[in-house]
């Protein structure tokens, strides 16, 4: 499955199940500002868009 096959918005476990890393390394991209996401109540979101950015740098 490549990049543009993931969901318009992916979950940090959806994102790091596909990367094949740990979620805690997803969460400290968003918290180190590197990755951008948002959060719904407790949990944080990815766009797909804010992932094709942070792949390429």
């Amino acid at each position: 499955m490549g990049l543009n096959n993931l969901p318009d918005v992916l979950t940090p476990k959806q994102l790091a199940d596909f990367l094949q890393v740990s979620d805690q390394t997803i969460k400290r991209a968003i918290k180190a500002g590197k990755l951008k996401a948002f959060k719904v109540g407790k949990d944080w979101r990815i766009e797909k868009e804010a992932v094709l950015e942070w792949v390429q740098k």
